[in-house]
């Protein structure tokens, strides 16, 4: 079996079983897993219909090896792997965090492994969703030349959706991979409870703008946020925005929350109607004078 066709799994968790087994179901070879506690390994060889890995030492050469650890791991395993495994030197070592680079593992690097960052964007609520969803995911990917190689076989086998990123760029890659995640959460949170407060009722708010929500998501991907872009910002209708504010100054953390969406609605705008700038100009003084309030 090639190199870049087998793996080895450290860390039995969601992220690192839902990777193992979507590579498995899809041709790769497991070689084995090793996880924290013995609990932890056999769940994972039962899920794998692996073998269960003595030690690190025993990972076989030919294998990549998939971390699947939280962070907080990351120096000490990169310490144990360094000091236990006889085949490091040219060992592609791949891990999973979105937020950490590959030189998180710097001392398998200084010692010849090659090493790189496999991010799937994409939630993994359990390993068996998480396999069926990473057959359409798209994958972040950073690391040396080896590890970029393997890495880029691996999303080909998935899904064939993936982009490269620089060291530099993995942490705002993170980032942005939040505000398109946990941030929209926290807007959706605040229309559904401007709308309880508003007197409607909370089972009825949660559903109320689902249409809303995703055909504006539809809209972005189809056309992009430019053309996409409605609403009394995008009209320049101040007075409608005006009363937004004073509705919601009894409330601070949804005003300011609104203002600061109200000002990126404005960047859109303008790109989208160039002849507008009076009345954007105008908008921009109004939300300028709410942040002092």
């Amino acid at each position: 079996m090639p190199m870049d066709k087998c793996l080895a799994l450290v860390g039995c968790g969601k992220a690192g079983l839902s990777l193992a087994l979507a590579l498995k179901s899809a041709g790769w070879e497991v070689a084995g897993c090793l996880s924290r506690t013995p609990e932890s390994t056999e769940r994972g060889a039962q899920w794998l219909a692996s073998k269960v890995l003595g030690s690190l030492g025993h990972i076989p050469q030919e294998a990549t090896l998939v971390l699947g650890i939280p962070e907080a791991a990351f120096a000490d395993v990169d310490r144990q792997i360094a000091s236990e495994d006889p085949h490091l030197k040219g060992r592609v070592i791949l891990h999973l965090s979105g937020s950490l680079p590959s030189r998180a593992l710097e001392i398998c690097r200084l010692r010849g492994a090659s090493v790189g960052s496999f991010h799937p964007i994409m939630t993994l609520p359990d390993p068996l969703t998480g396999a069926r969803g990473l057959r359409s995911a798209t994958f972040a990917i950073e690391g040396r030349p080896a590890a970029v190689q393997v890495m880029r076989a691996m999303a080909q086998t998935l899904s064939g959706k993936f982009f490269t990123l620089s060291p530099r760029g993995k942490t705002l890659y993170h980032a942005a991979a939040v505000v398109a995640s946990n941030h929209i959460l926290t807007l959706l949170a605040d229309s559904q409870d401007l709308l309880v407060k508003a007197g409607v009722a909370p089972s009825a708010a949660h559903e109320a703008f689902q249409a809303l929500a995703a055909g504006t998501v539809e809209n972005f991907y189809a056309a992009g946020a430019v053309a996409a872009i409605t609403g009394p910002v995008e009209r320049g209708d101040g007075r409608t925005v005006k009363n937004h504010l004073q509705a919601l100054k009894r409330w601070p953390k949804e005003l300011e929350r609104y203002r600061i969406m109200a000002m990126g609605a404005l960047d859109l705008a303008r790109l989208k109607h160039p002849d507008r700038q009076g009345a954007y100009d105008a908008l921009a003084k109004l939300l300028a004078e709410w942040q002092s309030r």
